[in-house]
């Protein structure tokens, strides 16, 4: 029993002392492969080996014994074992690699876990040739479906294949343990095929996952899809310049290749242009050039596709030629206008002008009254944006009744006694009168035509194209001058006159003299009529005081009646006394009334010194001419007087 349990005891102690001292991997052997016919070395080594330790390398078939420590089995000529042994390696070398060499390996002593030297060598067998890919090796219509098929002959291991869209993958098949065919086979479908699978490359690679010691290889298919044309218009505008060139371009998109015809909407003529593939040339293009042009693409593949390219050409602006050169416009009208009709590319901005002025007017020109100042040469300018401007002139005749100018002036001139009165007429007409005129109207209703160079009347005409005027000039002026003068012209339109009158006052000595006459003439007449009263008076009281006595005289006669109570009787200041003659129905005679147009002041009986002689009045006619707004510089005659500064305007009421 003593002699068992020392035995267990040192069986103890043996195996504590092995596991104490046991060998460690210090390189585990790794999983490689091998091109066929190559050399591949599978590396091991421990650590803390002893002499006693025996390294063994086990292999395929079936993990038999290839080596012990150093030792290699007759049978396996080509395996050595390499390395410095005494540092524990044990490294198993393979030359002209076979397919049969190819299994899992294990290094392996005691005391080490076996499954830690376990390795796999794998004998590489490059594939042949690159896969084969049938299928979409024709054109294929759009919306159709293409299978590819992917064949690799040959090779070890077998690879996986792999479809590639470009550079993205769809597709992977690898080998599986069951498959027992020599060839691999990777079939890909494509269904409804679009426009935008032609000319993409669908590739097939063959790898069989060593790149290191073979690459991939590859075949590729790139499809042909036919599909209808479809058209784009890099510029759907295109503006040139009216002379320039003019290139139209159609792109199309379409497989096969579209054929391009141009043609020019609401054209029925043939292009002027030269076509030339996608493109439409039109030389030195005009204004007529300008429009919408539409190419057709059409590649057998249905349905045909179309494009339009607007052509806009610029050019400078352009008047209508039928605007009349001269338009003639009655006086007085009311809402006329002008309007001017004019095109361009881009569209002008018309406007109007009054020649040789900055003045302008926007388009059509409108006129509220039309009076002779509208009357001139306009022109009609047009604009527009990188083209100098155009213009076209016409005319506007006003033509129509006679026009006094200046009627806002003094109707009512006021001149000292012995001064010059100067009076004023200005007409514009079209046609203008014969002449103007003038007729004086006395006080008491005479009218008189007045002639130049008689009894200090002097008359000064002129005559311009556009107007004609009269002054009037009248020296010594008296009392007997006073009235009104009217001036007075007309044409076939019709007449026209302006009246103006002439107010006379006495100088300050005349009138000191006709004040003193007057308060004179008064004081004698109520002297005479207090003295009458008196007389009178003494008669009735001598009646009272003495008894009538029938038959008998007075004792004295009635003193005579003064002189100066007849009724032609004057004051001595000679100033004519109007109540003596309204006492003695002497009144002077009323002014005679305005005979008829074709009487003479003379047949009314009367005589008045200083008028001239009359003579009838002819036809005559004016026109009134002023400038449009803002414009109206037409100098206005005044009436004056030569011995002071004017007289202030008195409106005519």
């Amino acid at each position: 029993m003593a002699a068992d349990s020392k035995g267990l005891l040192i069986a103890m102690l043996m195996i504590s002392t092995w596991t104490a001292y046991a060998a460690k991997y210090r390189v585990i052997p790794k999983s490689t492969a091998v091109l066929l016919g190559g050399t591949i070395t599978m590396k091991c080594a421990y650590d803390e080996l002893t002499p006693a330790d025996t390294v063994v390398w086990l292999g395929p078939p079936n993990f038999k014994l290839i080596a012990t420590g150093k030792a290699v089995n007759p049978r396996f000529q080509r395996y050595a074992i390499t390395g410095d042994h005494s540092k524990g390696e044990f490294n198993l070398a393979i030359r002209e690699a076979r397919l049969r060499d190819e299994g899992n390996y294990k290094c392996s002593t005691f005391g080490v876990d076996e499954a830690e030297g376990l390795a796999e060598l794998t004998v590489v067998e490059p594939v042949p040739a690159p896969p084969d890919i049938d299928g979409g090796d024709g054109p294929v219509i759009h919306g159709h479906s293409i299978l590819l098929s992917c064949v690799s002959y040959g090779g070890h291991p077998l690879p996986r294949l792999e479809w590639y869209n470009g550079t993205r993958l769809v597709q992977s098949i690898r080998p599986s343990e069951q498959w027992q065919m020599e060839d691999m086979v990777a079939k890909l479908s494509i269904r409804r095929v679009s426009r935008w699978e032609n000319g993409v490359n669908y590739t097939c690679k063959a790898d069989q996952g060593f790149p290191d010691l073979v690459k991939p290889v590859a075949s590729s298919r790139v499809l042909d899809i036919q599909y209808p044309p479809e058209v784009f218009i890099p510029r759907p505008s295109i503006f040139v310049k009216e002379g320039d060139l003019a290139n139209l371009t159609c792109l199309v998109d379409g497989n096969p290749t579209s054929t391009v015809t141009w043609r020019k909407l609401d054209h029925h003529h043939s292009l002027a242009g030269a076509e030339r593939g996608n493109h439409l040339i039109l030389h030195k293009v005009s204004r007529y050039d300008a429009g919408v042009y539409q190419c057709t693409a059409d590649n057998g593949i249905p349905p045909v596709d179309v494009g339009t390219v607007t052509l806009k050409v610029r050019y400078p602006p352009w008047i209508d030629p039928s605007m009349k050169q001269t338009i003639t416009v009655q006086y007085d009208n009311d809402g006329f206008s002008l309007d001017c009709l004019a095109e361009g590319n881009p569209k002008p901005h018309i406007r109007w002008r009054r020649k040789n002025t900055n003045l302008y007017w926007d388009n059509p020109l409108r006129f509220n009254r039309v009076d002779y100042g509208v009357e001139g040469t306009y022109e009609c300018v047009a604009t527009n944006e990188g083209f100098p401007e155009v213009s076209k002139e016409t005319k506007i005749d006003v033509i129509g009744l006679p026009h006094l100018l200046g009627q806002d002036l003094a109707e009512v001139l006021t001149v000292q006694s012995g001064g010059t009165a100067r009076l004023g007429c200005r007409i514009v007409a079209d046609p203008l009168p014969g002449r103007i005129s003038w007729i004086w109207r006395s006080k008491q209703g005479i009218e008189n035509t007045l002639h130049d160079g008689l009894n200090g009347i002097s008359i000064n005409d002129k005559i311009t194209e556009q107007e004609m005027s009269s002054a009037l000039t009248v020296k010594h002026v008296d009392i007997g001058r006073a009235g009104t003068y009217i001036c007075q012209a007309s044409n076939i339109f019709g007449p026209v006159k302006r009246n103006i009158q002439l107010e006379v006052e006495e100088s300050r000595t005349s009138l000191f003299i006709i004040i003193i006459a007057t308060t004179a003439s008064a004081l004698a007449l109520m002297a005479t009529m207090a003295f009458g009263c008196v007389l009178k008076k003494r008669r009735v009281t001598r009646k009272q005081r003495k008894p009538t006595v029938h038959g008998v005289s007075a004792s004295r006669p009635m003193p005579p009646v003064p002189k100066y109570i007849h009724a032609t009787s004057t004051i001595d200041s000679g100033v004519e006394d109007l109540e003596l003659h309204e006492l003695d129905r002497a009144l002077k005679p009323h002014p005679p009334s305005r005979g008829r147009d074709d009487k003479e002041w003379k047949s009314v009986g009367l005589a008045y010194s200083g008028l001239v002689h009359s003579t009838s009045l002819p036809p005559y006619s004016t026109v009134e001419r002023q400038l449009p707004d803002g414009e109206d510089n037409i100098r206005h005659l005044t009436t004056f007087r030569e011995d002071g500064p004017t007289v202030p305007a008195t409106p005519s009421l």
